[in-house]
């Protein structure tokens, strides 16, 4: 049976492909679903039928996004040689669940079962990857899951020590809520918030182009514009399932230089506590914004590939 915001995917998607052929990257996409803890997810698979593809890369879209809005980014990574499952994570895109209305915990079990279904499917090379809020999943994941062998993250955070102080800028009635909003959540946990209120668009990139995809996007039917208070307060307090010094998964954190979100001296602290993680690394990418993957799409593809290839062989 189809999830019910299916007829919604059609080709709205392509907008955020500017400069490229959409249907080239349809005819390597599969669609595939799988359920975890009771909730129907939504995967699209890059090279699903290729069978010499020896690394799968799972990727985390970010905040309110799902997985086509990375379409070009990830076509690129499959372009050099590794197969993708990208799943619209739970309350998001084509999956089920109430939508903006999630826990941390929820989002590390999600990505658990899609490594479950790799591993089923195709062996156990597996990377984990995302981008802002799915660059934190990936992290959660990677300290939680061993089966995971390496982690790129887009940005990253480590919530129960006060992240959300550093990375949201707010103003206005939401900067008197903020504080409030664990308390708050225990009484009203559906209570929705746009997400708008803490991430002004405006401020995250310098580009009239990612500001034209931006307005495309805010008008796409799968677009989720509003979280309720249990997904803005698991972003407050949710834990690591080990300490950053214990985590031995490989970790490469990629930012960009500019980022008004996730600063470099935030990111690198991550990076030096990052004692134990074999072959390690921190990328910045100069004059990159908050939408690297988009911006400078080929400098990161080059990174991350470069990475991945030497710490997995």
């Amino acid at each position: 049976m189809p999830a019910p915001r299916e007829k919604e995917h059609g080709t709205y998607w392509h907008a955020y492909c500017p400069g490229m052929d959409p249907g080239e990257i349809q005819k390597v996409v599969e669609e595939r679903w799988l359920v975890s803890a009771g909730t129907r997810i939504h995967l699209d698979v890059y090279g699903k039928a290729v069978e010499n593809l020896p690394i799968t890369i799972i990727f985390i879209p970010g905040t309110s996004v799902y997985s086509r809005f990375y379409a070009s980014f990830l076509y690129g990574l499959y372009k050099r040689g590794f197969r993708i499952a990208c799943p619209d994570m739970p309350g998001h895109g084509l999956s089920g669940g109430p939508r903006g209305h999630f826990t941390m915990e929820q989002f590390v079990t999600t990505i658990q079962d899609v490594v479950s279904w790799v591993l089923n499917e195709h062996g156990e090379r597996v990377v984990v990857m995302g981008s802002s809020l799915g660059g934190i999943t990936a992290f959660y994941a990677a300290a939680s899951d061993p089966r995971i062998k390496a982690a790129v993250c887009h940005n990253a955070a480590i919530l129960s020590e006060g992240a959300h102080e550093r990375i949201v800028k707010v103003s206005g009635i939401y900067k008197l809520m903020k504080p409030l909003v664990p308390a708050i959540s225990r009484v009203v946990p559906r209570m929705r918030i746009s997400v708008k209120a803490y991430l002004n668009p405006d401020t995250l990139t310098r580009s009239a182009g990612t500001r034209a995809v931006l307005d495309k996007l805010f008008a796409d039917p799968l677009f989720t514009e509003k979280y309720t208070l249990t997904s803005l307060a698991t972003q407050m307090k949710a834990k690591l399932a080990a300490p950053p010094e214990y985590i031995e998964t490989p970790v490469m954190l990629i930012n960009g230089s500019d980022d008004v979100l996730f600063s470099v001296d935030y990111v690198r602290e991550i990076h030096d506590r990052l004692a134990r993680s074999r072959g390690k690394a921190l990328e910045i990418i100069e004059g990159g914004t908050h939408f690297i993957l988009h911006e400078h799409q080929d400098v990161c593809i080059e990174s991350i590939e470069k990475w991945i290839r030497k710490v997995m062989a």
